[in-house]
């Protein structure tokens, strides 16, 4: 899998020049998730940003406890773990695969300064988050 060219396809990373992503993709690990495989847990602490490459994940809140809820699905090129970019804070949800999933992580990023080189990178995430939350408040409504 060529990393640069995945990133070059996500909203997050598509106005990076070529020499930033190559930077930003010697950063990345690759991961192999098979259907039902946990991605991440709601509540742990976790600094990764996750890019989906191939196949779905599902992202549910209260995993396997009474109030249950899927909040979304995400196909290839979408990402999620953005929030732990930003706050440094804990989990908002679980992420499992939906069928074979191929992932990459980026967990050592130095947002802030990539932030500061394209701004872009802020507007995206900030419209990304804007987006999931109104979704959210949609469904508790």
């Amino acid at each position: 899998m060529e990393i640069i060219e995945v990133l070059k396809d996500v909203s997050l990373f598509s106005l990076m020049s070529r020499g930033d992503l190559k930077k930003v993709a010697k950063l990345c690990n690759e991961h192999a998730y098979a259907d039902g495989d946990l991605i991440t847990r709601e509540g742990e602490l976790d600094g990764r940003l996750f890019v989906v490459v191939s196949g779905q994940v599902r992202v549910v809140k209260d995993l396997g406890g009474p109030s249950e809820r899927q909040v979304s699905t995400l196909g290839p090129r979408s990402y999620f773990g953005e929030l732990a970019l930003v706050d440094d804070f804990h989990r908002t949800a679980s992420v499992l695969a939906m069928g074979p999933v191929s992932a990459i992580s980026l967990d050592r990023w130095n947002f802030r300064e990539s932030i500061q080189k394209y701004p872009s990178v802020a507007i995206e995430l900030l419209q990304n988050m804007a987006r999931r939350l109104r979704s959210l408040e949609a469904q508790t409504c």
